[in-house]
């Protein structure tokens, strides 16, 4: 997805805003006294097969070794829909988290490239947005929007990525009399590197308003981290704790962010520019057991 789409997908998202949006650049002129830290609670070590297998469905099991999506550019967070002081307070949350995994905070002014919104009746307007805004889904296939638009809620989230080359260089569409392909420059093939890599150029998460009582701002910040950075989706009867159950009715919330939550990110972002699907697994994986005996 190019710059020229990117941008028609998040002024379509404009049209979800039930109030301004608060870009993250108010959060960080604003006083942050009563930010908490980021922190982790110790529970038991969980199994290695537990693990494993609860990485493969939050990540949604992938069929190949394509690269996980994820971020390169700098972030810049926008949020709507809570009063400014509980969105203020969601942003600083989010851009500490942010910030722990490595990735640079984009400068004041910036367009956000993760929108987190908090609407009434968020399923219908996505139902009649994807007829007259179908770009506010950037390029994701008519079956991925159907599957988005239909879900039960409350939360509906995706990531809009662009397929570029391990070295960042863009797809190129080569047009002539007989040839009609992209084309990708690679700096040399290799088959132990990926040529390729998903890198998210946006992130949007509406969360219905009223799925809100009883959550904390630090449990709605933390759980629109691992539906913002990252290609993720709660998973049932989830064997390990992690933030992403917190509108699970069946399932007890963790406070904030846990070990496998901090294992898995900083798995993902830690892993080589040139990794594979199942090489960044294999860190998510090492990620959540190094955070689960860390004390």
């Amino acid at each position: 997805m190019d710059k020229r789409r990117m941008t028609a997908l998040l002024a379509g998202v404009v049209l979800l805003l039930p109030s301004p949006l608060l870009a993250q650049a108010a959060a960080q002129s604003a006083p942050a006294a009563t930010s908490d830290p980021v922190v982790v609670t110790a529970r038991p070590i969980p199994r290695e097969a537990e693990i494993k297998d609860q990485i493969l469905g939050v990540t949604g099991r992938p069929q190949s070794d394509m690269p996980l999506m994820r971020f390169r550019e700098p972030v810049c967070i926008g949020t709507a829909g809570l009063p400014v002081a509980a969105s203020e307070e969601i942003l600083r949350r989010m851009m500490a988290t942010v910030q722990l995994l490595g990735m640079q905070m984009a400068p004041d002014g910036c367009r956000p490239n993760i929108l987190i919104l908090f609407a009434d009746n968020p399923q219908e307007q996505l139902l009649g947005l994807r007829t007259r805004s179908p770009q506010i889904f950037g390029d994701l296939t008519r079956p991925a929007v159907s599957r988005i638009v239909k879900a039960p809620g409350p939360v509906y989230a995706w990531n809009a990525a662009v397929r570029v080359s391990r070295d960042g260089d863009l797809v190129i569409q080569q047009e002539g009399p007989s040839t009609n392909w992209p084309e990708m420059k690679v700096g040399a093939a290799s088959r132990l590197l990926s040529p390729v890599r998903q890198d998210i150029a946006a992130s949007v998460v509406v969360i219905e308003r009223k799925a809100l009582l009883n959550k904390t701002l630090v449990q709605i910040a933390d759980y629109a981290v691992m539906r913002s950075m990252a290609a993720t989706k709660p998973v049932a009867d989830a064997a390990v704790p992690t933030i992403l159950t917190l509108f699970d009715k069946d399932a007890t919330a963790p406070s904030e962010f846990t070990e496998f939550d901090r294992g898995l990110l900083g798995g993902l972002y830690q892993s080589p520019r040139h990794a594979g699907a199942t090489q960044q697994i294999a860190n998510m994986a090492r990620g959540v057991r190094e955070a689960s005996t860390t004390p």
